[in-house]
Parts: structure tokens; sequence; C-alpha cells
């Protein structure tokens, strides 16, 4: 039986099923090789173990509680996740927040300004924002915030969810503009009111 050479489409056939065995190997990713299917195992295990370890980190991330934390899904942007600063930070419960969408957060006359940025993300323009903005809690006290959110996207590019980190910046901006009016008197040579 005489052998035949194999075809240019065999050979690349056979080098694209090589190819990951080879980087495992070269990545020590796996120890040995017993044909295609046990390497596919092989590598769909470190994968998985990836996937896990990365979970962990994002988890431990979300739930820091110097910062509050949010993931929403799009196109209603209704959360799909909170943690326990942005509970805080809002005055309601996780659970009613999971009934909520972002834009319910933001205040009436923000919610133009904060829909045409979230539509520049939406169009591709852009895959983070910054904003600040002014929020209504569940007591009814308005808040200021600083956002800072990104969109993820699927394969194709179409966003699939935001996450935003959501900072409670009222006693900031508060104390600045206290500081800019006490500038303010001392420029005109008004005595300050003492407290």
């Amino acid at each position: 039986m005489r052998k035949t050479k194999p075809t240019y489409q065999q050979l690349e056939k056979r080098l694209a099923v090589a190819e990951p065995i080879i980087e495992a190997l070269k990545h020590q990713e796996v120890d040995a090789v017993v044909g295609e299917e046990k390497v596919a195992f092989l590598l769909l295990s470190k994968v998985e173990e990836a996937l896990v370890e990365s979970s962990g980190e994002f988890g431990a991330m979300f739930d820091l509680d110097g910062i509050g934390m949010i993931q929403a899904d799009t196109p209603a942007f209704r959360f799909t996740r909170v943690n326990p600063k942005f509970c805080e930070i809002a005055g309601y419960s996780a659970e009613e927040l999971l009934t909520k969408t972002y834009i319910d957060f933001s205040h009436p006359e923000d919610r133009k300004k904060d829909l045409k940025g979230l539509a520049r993300v939406i169009r591709g323009k852009t895959d983070s924002w910054s904003i600040e903005k002014r929020c209504i809690r569940k007591d009814g006290r308005v808040i200021l915030v600083g956002v800072h959110g990104a969109a993820l996207r699927d394969h194709a590019g179409r966003v699939v969810r935001i996450m935003a980190m959501i900072e409670d910046i009222t006693a900031r901006k508060q104390a600045e503009q206290q500081l800019r009016d006490a500038q303010e008197q001392l420029k005109n040579g008004k005595p300050m009111p003492r407290k």
C-alpha cells in the first residue's frame, strides 16, 4: 500500500487541531497528550478553572465596602446585581433594587442626560462613561452621585449589560459649595456668618 501525500486542506486541518495542543504544552497547561478528545477535555478543564477563579475575583471586587457597584441588563437597564454599599447609598434593600432600573434611580430632571450618555455607549461611540447626577433615595432625599460605568458586549459587539461604580458625593459637593461661598464673601469684603 502506497502512501499518498496529504493535500493542503488536510495539512491545514491537522495544523488547526495541533495548534491548541502545542500551545497548551508550551504553557504547561497539560502534562501529556493522549488523543484529541483528551486534550480537548484538559483544555476545557483549564478554561473552567480560570472561569471559576475569575468569577471569585470579580465577586470579591464587586462586594467591596468602599463604593457602590451595580450591574444592569440591556435594553431596560434593570438592576441584575447590586452590592451592599449601593443599597446603603440608595436606601433600598437589594431585593427592592432588583425590581428597579438604573434610570429609575436618577432624578427625573437628569434622566434625559443619563439616557443620552447610555445611548452613546449602546451605539458603540464609547465603552465607558462618567457622570455626576442627582438621584432620589427611597426616603425621598435627593443626593449627588458620581457614576463610572462600562459596557459589556457580546461577540457581535452588542451591549448585553452595564457595570458601574457609584459614589455618594453629596457631602463633598456641599463642602465645595460652602468653600466657594466663603471665598466669594471674602472677595466682596462681606463678613462670614458664624456658626
